[in-house]
């Protein structure tokens, strides 16, 4: 044999071809599947043909075996009723050319001094120590051969017909190896098509699928589902995760186009908020360049100039809390009771609107009641709350301050008489969102900050119109 040694290079490709056994490319699922299914079948045929083979080769040894016992026995007896042993010996020998021809086997006599009489022109070869042994125990194995000692010390032997028994395995191989290849061959086509039919409700899913948004996932119409099919079976389950997906990708889509669009909004209005004291700076710089030392007119520059200042820091500092806020953080978080908090803020409000009445309540139950919140954060926007109550609310009117609870969470409510008309109403948490009446100064982020707040610990914020009120709330999770 030649054995020839691959190089360093062959060797290397050859392991990457056997650490890709997916190395096929472009094969479907069907053909995978069939690929495997085949390999499976023609395994199981090669050890279910190989357990056949070898247990048909063993019984018919056996078989075979014991016919050729019997019939040294049966040489063995045909020689007890002759006298003579010239006589016995030819009895013997006819007898076992007989039986040798019937079992399409050969067989020998060999006579105590050595002498061997063969029943075919090729001798049996039976060794010293298998004759002896036969002689001794009256019988013994020599290979294929069986051996038997008559009384006079004659021994009898015969071979066991090992060819008979090679060819009736490889028949058996070869019965099998037919009959495997054809059931093969059935499977492979039956489940081909099987395969066909239980994958095509995927197909024609992948179709529709494909169908849904042909012109891109800019202008798609994702509200388009998949229809289910009839049976609950995996291929339903499938339709149904994949609509699941739509669904969640309709909403990720449109929240992310309601932000982009809230984003351009705000970048619009912030830079026409800031535009109003930055064009004010500007032009009381340039009249203060002209103004001479006229102490009057530089005075009153000087007061619209730290106006228009303050107005454009204030309008920066919203806009940082608000993004802080969206952010989630800058939040000092600690337990804390909101009415001891609601009572100081109500105090200082009195102070700055005396022409108002200002009232607070709570229910008993929830006087001691905690919330985790950010002290800073939560009187700001309480204390917006009221200041926008305040405003809105003419001389002599009532701002009614209210802790409640409410399930698992407190709510604080600033009730005042005004009305809003249902397009303001909806917008009113809206960023630079201001009414018709809304004092000059303000840049309309107040309430926005309020929800942003809010939002920020967990709560929410609403606002309900009452026939002849107006009831803005902030609900933050209770602490148990």
């Amino acid at each position: 044999m030649i054995h020839v040694e691959e190089g360093p290079e062959r060797a290397a490709a050859g392991a990457r071809r056997w650490a890709r056994p997916d190395r096929p490319a472009g094969m479907t699922l069907r053909a995978r599947l069939l690929a495997l299914l085949v390999l499976v079948l023609l395994a199981a045929f090669a050890v279910a043909g190989t357990a056949v083979t070898l247990g048909v080769r063993a019984s018919a040894w056996a078989q075979t075996e014991q016919a050729v016992t019997r019939s040294l026995a049966g040489v063995n007896l045909s020689g007890a009723g002759v006298d003579g042993q010239d006589a016995r010996l030819g009895v013997w020998y006819r007898r076992l050319s007989e039986e040798a021809l019937g079992l399409h086997t050969r067989g020998a006599l060999i006579l105590p001094d050595g002498r061997t009489y063969g029943t075919d022109s090729a001798p049996t070869d039976v060794d010293a120590g298998a004759l002896a042994r036969a002689r001794q125990a009256g019988q013994a194995v020599s290979g294929d051969t069986r051996l038997t000692s008559t009384p006079g010390g004659t021994v009898l032997a015969l071979d066991v017909p090992r060819a008979e028994v090679d060819a009736l395995a490889r028949h058996t191989a070869l019965l099998f190896a037919g009959v495997g290849a054809a059931t093969l061959l059935l499977a492979g086509v039956g489940a081909w098509w099987l395969l066909s039919l239980g994958l095509s409700p995927v197909r024609s899913m992948a179709r529709r699928a494909e169908g849904l948004h042909p012109a891109g996932l800019a202008d798609a119409d994702l509200s388009a589902r998949l229809p289910l099919p009839g049976p609950r079976d995996e291929v339903r389950s499938l339709a149904e995760s994949v609509n699941r997906l739509l669904a969640r990708l309709e909403d990720s889509v449109s929240r992310l186009r309601a932000e982009e669009a809230r984003t351009r909004a705000f970048a619009a209005d912030a830079s026409h908020e800031l535009r109003t004291p930055l064009a004010a700076i500007t032009g009381s710089l340039e009249v203060l360049e002209r103004a001479g030392d006229d102490p009057d007119v530089r005075e009153r520059l000087h007061v619209t100039l730290r106006r228009e200042t303050r107005r454009a820091a204030r309008l920066v500092e919203d806009l940082l809390t608000l993004t802080r806020l969206d952010a989630g953080g800058g939040l000092r978080l600690e337990p804390l009771e909101p009415w001891p908090l609601l009572l100081e803020t109500a105090e200082a409000a009195r102070h700055l609107a005396p022409h108002l009445t200002l009232t607070v309540t709570a229910d008993p139950d929830v006087r001691r009641a905690r919330v985790n919140a950010d002290r800073t954060r939560l009187e700001g926007a309480v204390w917006n709350l009221l200041r926008n109550a305040m405003t809105a609310t003419p001389a002599g009117g009532t701002v009614h301050v209210a802790l409640r609870s409410e399930g698992h969470a407190l709510r604080v409510s600033v009730r005042n008489p005004a009305r809003l008309s249902e397009a303001l109403l909806a917008r009113m948490f809206d960023r630079f969102a201001r009414g018709p009446d809304a004092p000059p100064g303000g840049a309309g982020l107040g309430l926005a900050i309020v929800q942003a707040t809010a939002r920020a610990h967990g709560g929410d914020a609403t606002a309900t119109q009452h026939e002849h009120d107006l009831d803005v709330s902030v609900t933050l999770p209770r602490l148990e």
